[in-house]
């Protein structure tokens, strides 16, 4: 060694074999820990993701077949509720159409009654007057807007089984122009050559017919006089106000 100046600094020297590979061999073990890190971060990533997509595909397995189940469901739900639905229409129907039938059989029932009142009326009438009797006189609408219709029935009282013959004669009496105006049916009647002017009965006999209201003609009152020439001589009377029922 050589001599050192007194009084200097001293450095101590180490002495190490020479490796001049060493640093590459460093960074290539650095490198290759890198590669398995990174290599083992994906295999996990990889791994976890696989997992995951096992997972998530049975769940999506369960789904479908939940929404399957579902759907189905819901088609029978539907099926069912219109199932229901038709009951109820079929239900509703049947109802309104049974409701309909009871309300004609009672409108004919009142109608029955009607007429079997009327009938009684015709064959014993309340009255102890015998002979002709005028039993009925309506006036009620006509078949379209603005038309009319009488009905006049005649009976005799007390004559058996005679047959009746006579006239008769029926007339609107009412306001024209501010003046007191008579019609003969005849001239208002919509079928004049088929007016009923005569009786030939042997029980009853109604007298029908439709008829119009001339222009500016204000009816105040309907009059009907009947009179027999057998098998014996009778008259009748019947004066009504104008008034138009609904029969």
């Amino acid at each position: 060694m050589a001599n050192a100046v007194k009084g200097s600094r001293q450095i101590r020297m180490v002495v190490v074999p020479y490796r001049p590979w060493l640093p590459v061999a460093l960074v290539v073990s650095f490198a290759t820990g890198v590669f398995l890190a990174a290599l083992a971060g994906l295999y996990w990533g990889y791994y976890g993701a696989s997992r995951e997509h096992v997972e998530v595909g049975d769940e999506n397995v369960l789904l479908s077949e939940a929404l399957i189940q579902a759907q189905e469901q819901i088609s029978g739900l539907r099926a069912e509720l219109a199932m229901i639905g038709r009951d109820n229409l079929v239900d509703q129907r049947a109802t309104e159409e049974v409701q309909s039938t009871i309300n004609g059989l009672r409108e004919r029932i009142m109608q029955l009654e009607q007429d079997v009142s009327f009938y009684r009326q015709v064959m014993s009438p309340d009255s102890a007057e015998l002979g002709l009797i005028v039993a009925e006189l309506l006036v009620m609408p006509g078949s379209t807007s603005g038309s009319y219709r009488y009905r006049a029935v005649f009976t005799l009282a007390g004559a058996g089984d005679s047959t009746v013959e006579g006239s008769v004669e029926i007339t609107l009496v009412g306001q024209e122009a501010n003046e007191r105006k008579i019609y003969g049916m005849a001239e208002l009647i919509r079928t004049p050559d088929v007016f009923e002017d005569t009786l030939e009965f042997k029980y009853f006999q109604t007298h029908e017919a439709e008829f119009d209201l001339p222009p500016g003609f204000v009816p105040e009152q309907i009059e009907v006089r009947a009179e027999t020439s057998r098998p014996f001589e009778y008259k009748a009377e019947k004066v009504s106000s104008w008034s138009v029922e609904e029969v």
